[in-house]
């Protein structure tokens, strides 16, 4: 849209689009959000105007539109001037309350045959111009990508993950390389045994956003991974099972992680949405889950709401299986996919880390 006149009124500034729809900015608002260099600073893009210490004059001389740097300037009477941008107003235009960003529901699978386009790439072309953003659209998209021909050593991987941003540091330390003989595992993702899906960090406040992993040695027989799309769990929970979405998208689930120490808990509820109702996370992991009670009747339908989404993740059907061997790094939204693995034999050597959601969400926004 593109502003056809302006009106200034006792509220504030009118401005009608030349869709003939209209948008009323406060004159405060107008004052709070002004991108003048003395107000909004050049570099940091910072708000440096203080709205709060003193209450402004809100009286006007005039307002004017700028054409020709697409910006709407209003004169006050107290001598100061303001500056919104055509970009700032047009975005927005209708006000509605701030909301976490919501999954992509658009493409969420329910078996690997309904993933329209199979989120795989080279190595190669991951490192090649344009590769970063292919990427990160195939974990938007489908929740997870496979990169192969990588070559099977940490540094490649460490590389590759940098590639997107900074690895994140967990209890776990941060970019790391594990086996599944170590003498004191303090996870079950460095044993042997076979592990239900889930989602990492129910038991931190802000949960990783994405988790590579990459095969590095491997001679055992078993230990296939396994992944599930937990936002068509819960979309299909949503339609189907609308008590049971409401159970789960309410009540706070405790996750915890005890070690010599440290005693890591954090609670949020298994799908969790923003006001408008649209998912923004999943997060579950029934080995980490801590006790908890609630009322007798609340605590049966938490039960059967919990059961229905534990069976669904663990049906065979909904996951996509496959042998991670040496050369395919796999990184997966751990806010969207739910990660499994089977028992294995033998020894395999791995490694890996996290990414934080902010930066996944960050580059995201840049292309």
């Amino acid at each position: 849209m593109s502003i056809q006149s302006i009106n200034p009124q006792n509220d504030g500034l009118n401005i009608v689009w030349n869709d003939r729809s209209s948008s009323c900015f406060p004159w405060l608002w107008i004052r709070d959000h002004s991108e003048t260099e003395q107000d909004l600073h050049p570099d940091s893009l910072q708000r440096q105007i203080d709205v709060f210490s003193e209450t402004p004059d809100n009286a006007i001389n005039k307002a004017i539109i700028d054409q020709n740097k697409k910006n709407v300037i209003v004169k006050w009477a107290d001598s100061s001037e303001s500056c919104v941008s055509f970009e700032l107003l047009e975005s927005l235009a209708s006000p509605s309350s701030p909301s976490a960003k919501a999954l992509a529901n658009d493409s969420c699978w329910n078996s690997s045959h309904e993933i329209k386009e199979f989120p795989e790439m080279s190595y190669d072309e991951f490192m090649d111009d344009g590769g970063l953003n292919k990427w990160l659209k195939h974990i938007q998209r489908n929740g997870f990508v496979l990169v192969s021909g990588a070559l099977a050593v940490a540094d490649a991987t460490q590389e590759l993950m940098e590639r997107m941003a900074y690895v994140r540091s967990s209890i776990f330390g941060s970019f790391s390389v594990w086996d599944n003989h170590l003498d004191n595992p303090d996870d079950t993702a460095f044993t042997s045994l076979a592990i239900e899906p889930h989602t990492d960090g129910t038991y931190v406040h802000d949960a990783p956003g994405l988790q590579t992993l990459h095969c590095l040695q491997k001679d055992s027989v078993g230990g296939e991974s396994q992944l599930v799309d937990g936002l068509a769990i819960a979309e299909k929970m949503r339609v189907e099972y609308p008590d049971y979405f409401k159970i789960l998208s309410s009540i706070n689930i405790p996750g915890r992680y005890i070690k010599d120490g440290i005693y890591l808990e954090a609670k949020r509820p298994l799908i969790r949405v923003n006001e408008k109702n649209e998912v923004v996370q999943i997060s579950f992991n029934n080995h980490d889950r801590a006790p908890f009670r609630l009322d007798n009747d609340l605590m049966s339908q938490f039960y059967e709401a919990y059961k229905v989404f534990h069976n669904l993740a663990n049906d065979k059907s909904r996951q996509f299986q496959f042998m991670l061997e040496p050369g395919t790094v796999l990184t997966f939204d751990n806010w969207r996919a739910l990660h499994a693995r089977s028992a294995l034999t033998g020894y395999r050597q791995l490694c890996g880390g996290y990414h934080n959601r902010e930066d996944f969400e960050s580059k995201l926004r840049l292309i």
